[in-house]
C-alpha cells in the first residue's frame, strides 16, 4: 500500500499522559520506572482510523522528538516496533483509544512525543493528525541553587533603570517557577523558559525592572523557587550590600 503525504492536519488527537502533573504536556519520571500516555482520536463521521479495504491495521503510530531533531518512528500501525527501536517500547490499543509504554525508561528517551493517526474518506483522499505531543524528563529531582544579581551602577545612573536578575542553576525537572519580593511585596518578572544542561539539570532566570527611584528605597529583594509541594528555595539581596 503506497502511502502519499497530503499537508492538511486537523489537530484532531488528543495526548494525555498518565500521571497527574500541574501541566499535561510535560513528565518527569525516574529511571528505571515504566512510562505510559495514551492518545485518544475522534472521527467526523466520514474519516476512518483504520485502513481500507483489507487492510485491518490500526492507523496509529508514534513518534518521538529531541530537540534539534526531525521525529522518530517508534511505533506504527498501533503496535509494530519500527526496525532498530528497543523491546522497551510498545503500543496498544483499538478503535480509539491507543497507549504508548516505556519498561524501564532511560536518560535517552527524554524527548517529546507524538502520536499520529491516518485518516481515510471514501477510502481515496487521506491525511496525517498529530497530537500535541507530551514532553518526557528522565531524573531525579533536584532543588536549583539561586543567585541574584543586582543591577549595575552605570545602568541605573545613565539609563534611570534598575535590573535585577535571579539565575536557578542545576534543578529537575523543568516546571521549577521563580518569584519575586521587594521589601515583602510579591512582584512580577519575566520568566525564562528552561534551559536542559549535559548534566540533565535545567537553569532557569527571572529578571525584574525597577525605576531608579524605586531602586534607590528598596531594602531588600528576594527570588523564591517553588515547585507543586516541595519546600521553597529563597535567595535574598540587600540593596545595602550593592554598590548601585
Amino acid at each position: 500500500l503506497q502511502l502519499t503525504r497530503i499537508s492538511t492536519l486537523v489537530p484532531t488527537v488528543l495526548v494525555n499522559p498518565n500521571r497527574k502533573h500541574s501541566s499535561p504536556e510535560a513528565t518527569a519520571v525516574l529511571p528505571g520506572q515504566t512510562f505510559s500516555m495514551s492518545c485518544r482520536t475522534s472521527s467526523d463521521g466520514e474519516s476512518s482510523s483504520y485502513y481500507a479495504g483489507s487492510y485491518d491495521k490500526q492507523c496509529l503510530a508514534w513518534y518521538l522528538q529531541k530537540s534539534g531533531e526531525a521525529p522518530k518512528l517508534l511505533i506504527y500501525s498501533g503496535s509494530y516496533r519500527e526496525s532498530g527501536i528497543p523491546g522497551r517500547f510498545s503500543g496498544s490499543g483499538s478503535g480509539s483509544h491507543f497507549t504508548l509504554s516505556i519498561s524501564g525508561v532511560q536518560a535517552e528517551d527524554a524527548g517529546h512525543y507524538y502520536c499520529q493517526s491516518w485518516h481515510i474518506i471514501n477510502s481515496e483522499s487521506l491525511w496525517y493528525t498529530f497530537g500535541g505531543g507530551t514532553r518526557l524528563e528522565v531524573g531525579s529531582d533536584a532543588t536549583p541553587v539561586l543567585t541574584v544579581l543586582p543591577p549595575s551602577s552605570q545602568e541605573v545612573s545613565g539609563k534611570n533603570e534598575a535590573t535585577l536578575t535571579c539565575l536557578a542553576n542545576k534543578g529537575f525537572p523543568s516546571n521549577w517557577k521563580l518569584q519575586w519580593t521587594v521589601d515583602g511585596s510579591a512582584r512580577t518578572g519575566d520568566m525564562s523558559h528552561g534551559i536542559l544542561d549535559k548534566d540533565g539539570k535545567y537553569s532557569w532566570s527571572n529578571t525584574l525592572s525597577l525605576s531608579a527611584g524605586e531602586w534607590s528605597k528598596v531594602v531588600s529583594v528576594s527570588c523564591k523557587a517553588t515547585r507543586d509541594s516541595q519546600t521553597p528555595v529563597i535567595e535574598t539581596l540587600r540593596r545595602s550590600d550593592c554598590s548601585a
